[in-house]
């Protein structure tokens, strides 16, 4: 079986999985890549690390392609992939944490060191812990909406359509796809601040 069956991506091994699901990878993950390559470019602003970004983006999604729910935007799944993955590229590439010479200085007159204290800029775990709180309170609240609402606003907001795409997507005019999603943003405000998570 060859092992470079999605393109540029040489990592994967497709030994431990069926066939079927091979396939399915391989189908979504063509029909996404354009789309995956050009949030790559805007999140690096550089051609070569987001082609390593896809690349790394695609692995992962290949190795925890259990965790992919069958009719659920493969896109929106790879994209929070890719987006953490850049992320914790970030903070790997981060110098103050990974030069551990930035957070100390020599004083020169004795040759002591003294340790400076270097804050951190990433969120802290309240912070971390709201954020996710809000965005599991914001998932239950897009469920709940109307598929008609839903639908489009998946399609706008989170796989970034064009209304005319989601017009033909949906088989109807860019105004009602344009009132779809003011009505829907709307129900999905008062769906949230209903449950207290907004003010």
């Amino acid at each position: 079986m060859n092992e470079d069956r999605v393109s540029g991506i040489e990592e994967l091994d497709y030994s431990l999985r069926p066939e079927a699901d091979i396939r399915r990878f391989e189908e979504m993950s063509q029909l996404t890549r354009r789309r995956a390559y050009s949030m790559a470019l805007q999140l690096t602003r550089n051609p070569v690390e987001a082609e390593d970004l896809l690349q790394d983006t695609f692995v992962k999604a290949w190795r925890g392609f259990d965790s992919y729910m069958p009719g659920r935007p493969f896109l929106n799944w790879l994209l929070r992939i890719m987006q953490r993955a850049y992320l914790d590229s970030r903070r790997r590439e981060n110098p103050i944490r990974k030069a551990e010479s930035l957070s100390a200085i020599t004083n020169p007159s004795d040759g002591e060191t003294q340790e400076l204290p270097v804050a951190d800029p990433g969120a802290g775990p309240d912070e971390e812990a709201l954020f996710k709180e809000f965005s599991r309170e914001l998932r239950t609240a897009l469920a709940d909406l109307p598929d008609v609402y839903r639908s489009a606003i998946e399609m706008c907001d989170l796989e970034e359509l064009s209304y005319s795409e989601i017009a033909t997507l949906q088989n109807t005019t860019v105004g009602t796809v344009r009132s779809r999603i003011h009505r829907g943003r709307r129900l999905l405000r008062d769906i949230i601040q209903k449950k207290g998570v907004l003010a």
